[in-house]
């Protein structure tokens, strides 16, 4: 070969390796954090008790980014050395996040990864009271790992449409309503198929999904969930349309002698008018008949509406109602998003279980926050209602869901909202939540109703007062003792930090918990205590 034919290789690989270089980004952080918590905890059968708790918790974080990869690594340890009236104790956590995304060919096709070995609250009736110093007998250690590829075809002038396949498992080292330990598979497929640009005259949507979780736990059965949802506009006049609409819904617990193991089958066929304006811009209202297993709804005429308004580039609203297999459903998401101002709304209806939730959490952050850190004062209002975090940030919420890790089957109704403001010295957080878990193969219904609040306040240029409240009521109905009953949760606390530099930080908290009520809590405290708290922390970053 010639020798300035061997310069010019030699020129093209140390660019693209350059080139490489530059567009790859890995960066590496660290923090360690010392506490010093006092306890005072009034409880109702065993009087009052003190407890001092040291905590030295490190984290490091991992981040790595290209043009087409991004992806995170989070992981701490979580040390406790505590003393009281009777004897010591030393306990160690170990917690990881991740979460990845590849796209090799963008607008076509992508790979996802998520994932967390974390501890979980698993009694609902501790919603908010516990953590690793109080009700740690309530936690358990909890890894959930998703994997997703979805395929992307949108640039077709009569057909669009997109495709995921994920696979997702999830366990738990116990449970608290039984022996046996959550230890699920879960196999999904989602896709949708639309019209193109090209149609002006027929606008259509088909979507389907399937998902099978493979239960662990012995004599459960695996759980199949299939739906399908379709509609057809014909255009009649001006933006006028004549819609055909129908759907399929099942939800079936296989390999069980039982009566449980039925499935639970309702389709649904309409028609009706729509009023479409813009592609994000309709309603449609369709009279339905149905075609059910259970004889009660089989062959009941009902009203169906379907709509989209985004009411400006700031405000999206969407909604739907009609009929399933256990009567009228509804669902709706609303979105807001300010310069200061951003919020979201959620209110869906859901047959799912423990497992398929932890392995697929909702989340309406309002926030985003570094990955290093998810205190208020740090995170920040994305600009738009679709920001896409990048490798070094995290959505996060404000509140989390209230799980019962029992993995039975359940018909969840749940709304969620999330508002946050930021503005000058004032960054405002507050949240609403409701959730009915409906026990399809028990006598048993679980009612949560939770708010929270958050404030972040600048009083200089390092130095920050935090508040939060947060209180949650949680009632049981059923056939056991154990479940029935009612309890009311609060978990308030208030805390100056000051920074000194950029890798110094300390602070000063107090923070009240409470729980009073006869549902079955379980907790090393019993059902009514209080617990006080003052704690004093120092907080070292490494960047």
């Amino acid at each position: 070969m010639p020798e300035n034919r061997k310069i010019k290789l030699s020129l093209v690989a140390m660019s693209v390796a350059t080139s490489f270089a530059v567009q790859a980004k890995f960066e590496v952080d660290a923090l360690a954090n010392a506490d010093t918590i006092y306890q005072n905890v009034k409880t109702e059968n065993n009087g009052t008790r003190s407890l001092t708790t040291l905590i030295v918790a490190p984290k490091v974080n991992a981040t790595y980014q290209t043009r087409t990869f991004q992806g995170l690594w989070s992981g701490t340890y979580t040390h406790l050395e505590r003393d009281n009236d009777d004897a010591s104790q030393r306990q160690d956590y170990a917690e990881y996040s991740y979460s990845a995304q590849w796209v090799p060919f963008e607008n076509l096709l992508s790979f996802q990864a998520a994932g967390a070995l974390n501890y979980q609250n698993t009694n609902s009736a501790n919603f908010l009271v516990s953590d690793f110093i109080a009700n740690s007998d309530s936690l358990a250690k909890t890894r959930s790992n998703r994997l997703s590829s979805t395929l992307t075809l949108d640039q077709g002038d009569w057909v669009r449409g997109q495709g995921t396949a994920s696979y997702s498992d999830t366990a738990s080292e116990r449970s608290i309503t039984n022996n046996n330990a959550l230890n699920n598979d879960s196999y999904q497929l989602t896709g949708n198929l639309i019209n193109g640009d090209e149609a002006k005259y027929f606008l259509w949507s088909v979507t389907g999904t399937y998902q099978n979780t493979e239960r662990g736990q012995a004599n459960t059965g695996d759980f199949e969930s299939r739906t399908g949802d379709g509609f057809i506009d014909t255009r009649i006049y001006g933006d006028w349309a004549f819609r055909l609409t129908a759907r399929h819904e099942a939800n079936q617990i296989s390999d069980r002698d039982d009566t449980n193991s039925l499935v639970r089958e309702f389709n649904s066929y309409g028609a009706g008018l729509t009023y479409r304006r813009a592609e994000n811009r309709y309603i449609s209202i369709t009279a339905n008949k149905s075609d059910s297993d259970i004889e009660d709804d089989d062959g009941e005429t009902f009203i169906g509406l379907d709509m989209q308004w985004a009411l400006s580039t700031r405000t999206s609203i969407a909604a739907t109602y009609g009929r399933r297999f256990y009567g009228e459903s509804a669902s709706a998401t609303i979105g807001y998003n300010s310069k200061y101002l951003r919020t979201s709304f959620s209110y869906s209806e859901d047959v799912t279980n423990t497992s398929r939730l932890l392995a697929d959490p909702e989340n309406l952050g309002v926030f985003v926050c570094p990955s290093a850190s998810t205190l208020i004062a740090d995170c920040f209002q994305p600009n738009s209602l679709s920001y896409t975090p990048s490798a070094g940030e995290q959505l996060v919420q404000l509140t989390s869901q209230n799980l019962e890790f029992d993995d039975n089957i359940i018909l969840r109704k749940s709304a969620n909202f999330q508002a946050g403001y930021d503005f000058y010295r004032v960054t405002l957080g507050f949240s609403w939540r409701y959730s009915e878990d409906d026990y399809l193969d028990d006598d048993r219904l679980r009612r949560t109703y939770s708010f929270g609040t958050k404030l972040a306040y600048k009083i200089g240029s390092y130095t920050n007062i935090t508040s939060s409240i947060n209180y949650a009521n949680i009632t049981g109905q059923g056939i056991g003792e154990a479940f029935r009953g009612e309890s009311d949760n609060w978990n308030a606390s208030i805390g100056l930090s000051t920074e000194f530099g950029r890798q110094l930080r300390a602070s000063i908290d107090v923070s009240y918990l409470d729980q009073e009520g006869d549902l079955n809590a379980g907790g090393q405290f019993g059902n009514n205590y209080s617990d006080r708290r003052i704690s004093a922390s120092i907080t070292y970053t490494y960047k």
